[in-house]
């Protein structure tokens, strides 16, 4: 079984066909998909307006695998009805994959490391397009190696808080930071982001892991 996981595409009102394309491959090139999160960019998309927007052409194919679906800050289960069952046969918080004799914990991150949800309960659209054009102008500048400078430590307080705890052949794999990261020391996994032309995510394999990074 061919598992993909992805997080953080914040799929918004502005329809971009060469990211839809870049997800409708990776989606179709695999068996079963966990999205961990940050789906859908809640702060500034209404879920009824998400749902009936372009990206529901993913909908159909998304089911098709099997689509698991972890609720992230972005698009958490406050912001969400029932219609995410049209892209999706499971919702929660957290999902434990178990491949080739590996454990994978996958959630999103926002539990872990809260980031802007200790200041907001529903991030202000203003500073969100703020916060949008600052991360978009460090991956373009800096590249996915760069932007560490902004994000990496994200990664190192979740390992500090949970990753540590976990035996040989456990995993914590996670979202949220944006920064893409396979930590086998300290069992640690984080998807990165599908934003900004960076297409990054995340394929198990009978528990061979690969972390991808594609620009689209």
């Amino acid at each position: 079984m061919k598992y993909l996981i992805f997080s953080d595409s914040h799929l918004s009102d502005s329809f971009d066909e060469k990211k839809f394309k870049f997800l409708e491959k990776i989606i179709s090139s695999v068996d079963m998909i966990v999205i961990n999160g940050d789906f859908w960019e809640g702060y500034d998309f209404e879920i009824d307006d998400f749902i009936k927007s372009k990206w529901n052409k993913l909908f159909k194919l998304l089911k098709s695998k099997k689509t698991i679906y972890l609720y992230g800050n972005h698009d958490k289960k406050e912001y969400s009805n029932n219609k995410i069952k049209e892209f999706s046969i499971n919702q929660q918080q957290k999902y434990i994959l178990n491949s080739g004799g590996k454990t994978f914990y996958i959630e999103h991150g926002d539990r872990i490391v809260p980031l802007w949800d200790k200041y907001f309960k529903r991030m202000p659209r203003f500073i969100n397009k703020f916060l949008y054009y600052v991360e978009k102008a460090a991956f373009l500048i800096l590249g996915t190696n760069g932007v560490g400078i902004l994000y990496k430590r994200f990664n190192v307080d979740m390992k500090n808080r949970v990753a540590k705890k976990l035996k040989k052949n456990e995993f914590l794999v996670c979202g949220h930071s944006h920064f893409m990261e396979i930590d086998e020391k300290n069992n640690f996994i984080n998807s990165g982001i599908v934003k900004h032309g960076f297409g990054q995510y995340l394929i198990i394999d009978d528990g061979k892991i690969t972390l991808h990074n594609e620009s689209y």
